[in-house]
């Protein structure tokens, strides 16, 4: 599985991994967003590998087991939203040939994405996308994970992104039997 999100769905993002204990190799592409991610994930226990975008090997859709890759974007690096519509079609794109399913988060893009289940049906590839309630930003990133002095979001918007990530790996999953 592929994770491709905004910056804004850190916490989220490390919560769901951090309850998946059958995760075969997890992965973070390297970016300027990447660094902070990474050292939250090592401090729950979790050790990614780090790769660049081009050394992401192109068997890991074919291997075994439940590989993620996850690929944080910074939105404010962006000059535009078509430029940022454009580079996420292409990670969709460049993505959906190293895995079998791709989930998307994104929240305060004033719904550029809108169309991309519609954009993307006849790939051979499972697609799911995920916003925050409203649209809204969710906070301040990793940092929020792990004070737990407050909480970005209600209760029943975790449980959708984990049934969302859940159903999406059992379908990943039934393609590996």
């Amino acid at each position: 599985m592929s994770i491709i999100a905004c910056t804004e769905f850190e916490k989220d993002i490390v919560k769901l991994l951090a309850e998946d204990k059958i995760i075969k190799q997890l992965i973070v592409v390297d970016g300027s967003s990447s660094s902070k991610f990474v050292n939250g994930l090592k401090q729950i226990g979790l050790v990614p590998h780090v790769l660049f975008p081009e050394t992401i090997p192109c068997g890991l859709k074919k291997s075994k087991g439940f590989n993620v890759l996850v690929t944080l974007q910074d939105n404010n690096s962006y000059s535009s939203s078509g430029q940022m519509k454009r580079e996420i079609y292409e990670k969709i794109k460049f993505y959906g040939l190293v895995s079998s399913g791709i989930l998307m988060f994104y929240g305060s893009c004033k719904g550029i994405f809108g169309d991309v289940l519609l954009d993307f049906r006849k790939r051979k590839i499972f697609l799911e996308f995920l916003s925050s309630e409203n649209g809204g930003y969710m906070g301040d990133g990793i940092d929020d994970c792990f004070s737990n002095n407050k909480d970005m979001h209600t209760p029943e918007l975790a449980e959708k992104y984990r049934d969302c990530y859940n159903e999406l790996k059992e379908q990943i999953l039934s393609q590996l039997v």
